[in-house]
């Protein structure tokens, strides 16, 4: 199948490369830096310019848009201008809506689990209550809401919290959280903020899974199975990595300055597994990610 890939040089971008390209033809777009973009057909540009996305989609034709491009970090979209925001995190899906009803493409979103109510208790379901509380999660849910409204053929996966060895100059907080226990750093870590975490490799090979079935027109919660706190997740991965505990610093949500204060978004996950697709436990991807570090297969 042809995949175009946005977000290609990103935290989740560059994993999707990866495993697409072992049995698809895949083009991935790029903007600030190429990550291992190069290694495959990819594309620098500007995905806000309207007749720069018509131009590709033209040339490239794709059967799927796997769309992880977006300002992701709550922090960064809270410090940029209203405006840009929108034009990525909402604008932009409305033109790439367009563009693959047009171009009969499947449109697979990623999203958040930070669209749920961080109040309503644990395992939350595709039909629990909404609420987002920062303009990042606001941007995903309305998106969420034109892509089902208008879209022929879409998937929306509200992604959990992602954890692993970011590639090539990317990097997320379990990343930064393991180059200071290597350091012997201390690390604070959240005890109360509950989410059901799926490690980077995991998320890809889920995503090859579901391009390759015929699911189509819904929402999926894209977690784990496991529910565990920060702190939880630190203490596992000191466990696997060898890594004494004690350089973790257990501290609340509630003392921490932080901007809209979510608690628990742990998502239940059967509708995913009732498409007969299976995550890997977070021990065990653990054990997986030290295994890639011991043989120097991460960067």
């Amino acid at each position: 199948m042809r995949i175009l890939i946005t977000g290609g040089s990103g935290l989740l971008g560059q994993y999707l490369n990866l495993h697409l390209s072992i049995e698809n033809e895949i083009l991935t777009v790029h903007n600030s830096t190429p990550g291992n973009c190069l290694n495959y057909m990819n594309m620098k540009t500007d995905l806000t310019g309207f007749n720069d996305l018509r131009n590709l989609f033209s040339l490239f034709n794709p059967e799927i848009l796997i769309h992880t491009a977006a300002i992701s970090r709550p922090e960064e979209c809270d410090r940029l201008p209203v405006e840009h925001v929108l034009d990525i995190n909402f604008n932009l899906n409305k033109h790439l809506t367009e563009l693959c009803n047009e171009f009969k493409c499947r449109f697979i979103f990623t999203s958040t689990d930070l669209v749920y109510d961080g109040d309503s208790g644990m395992y939350l379901e595709e039909t629990s209550k909404l609420n987002p509380l920062s303009l990042y999660a606001k941007t995903k849910l309305d998106s969420e809401n034109y892509i089902s409204d208008n879209s022929e053929d879409y998937i929306i996966l509200r992604t959990s919290l992602l954890y692993g060895i970011g590639l090539n100059g990317s990097t997320c907080n379990f990343h930064q959280m393991l180059n200071k226990f290597k350091r012997g750093e201390k690390v604070n870590l959240f005890h109360d903020q509950y989410r059901t975490p799926l490690s980077l490799n995991d998320a890809a090979l889920v995503i090859r899974k579901i391009v390759n079935s015929d699911i189509k027109n819904i929402i999926l919660n894209f977690g784990g199975s496991e529910r565990v706190s920060r702190a939880e997740l630190g203490e596992m991965t000191c466990d696997v990595f060898k890594y004494d505990n004690s350089l973790i610093e257990k501290i609340s949500l509630k003392d921490a300055e932080v901007n809209n204060k979510v608690y628990d978004v742990s998502m239940n996950t059967e509708l995913l597994n009732s498409f007969g697709i299976k995550q890997t436990g977070i021990e065990e991807s653990i054990i997986n990610i030290y295994q890639e570090e011991l043989n120097g297969n991460t960067g």
